[in-house]
């Protein structure tokens, strides 16, 4: 399975909320574009947070994912990694691409989750998101992308 766990664009307070601003918007589609690239997604999860699920429609928009975005409470802030993990590996295929939109600190503690705890992630600027090929054991980082730098692979 290949996890892409992506932290939501820039966001602005708006209303009691917090919203893309039009540089989150931006960095969204960029970092969408990128992904666009490299694969394609065949399931989406995020946050029912607002600047999530605007990140999420933003990049699979990107990626011409047509599947159903499904929304996670364990993906908002202050969730739980191991939850979430277990839920993909129940729900998931070893074929699917999952998308995994979240925030900080979530997206660097699932990326550790993900990697057994073996090594730190890249810190997660807005609208990075790190690619990790999964066997349900282990996680190895293969790409972090951000919207405004050259993409990392690790080898």
């Amino acid at each position: 399975m290949r996890i892409v766990i992506l932290r939501h664009g820039e966001a602005t307070l708006s209303n009691c909320d917090r919203v893309l601003s039009s540089q989150g918007m931006k960095e969204a589609v960029a970092t969408g574009q990128k992904l666009s690239k490299i694969l394609k997604i065949t399931r989406c999860f995020c946050s029912p947070k607002t600047r999530a699920e605007q990140t999420a429609n933003i990049v699979c928009q990107q990626l011409g994912f047509e599947g159903t975005k499904e929304h996670l409470s364990e993906l908002t802030p202050s969730g739980n990694p191991t939850k979430i993990i277990s839920y993909i590996d129940e729900t998931c295929d070893d074929e699917d691409t999952v998308l995994l939109v979240s925030h900080l600190p979530l997206v660097e503690l699932l990326a550790y989750e993900y990697n057994g705890k073996l090594n730190f992630p890249p810190r997660f600027s807005t609208a990075c998101a790190l690619i990790i090929d999964y066997d349900y054991v282990r996680g190895k980082y293969k790409r972090f992308i951000s919207p405004a730098f050259d993409d990392v692979i690790f080898d």
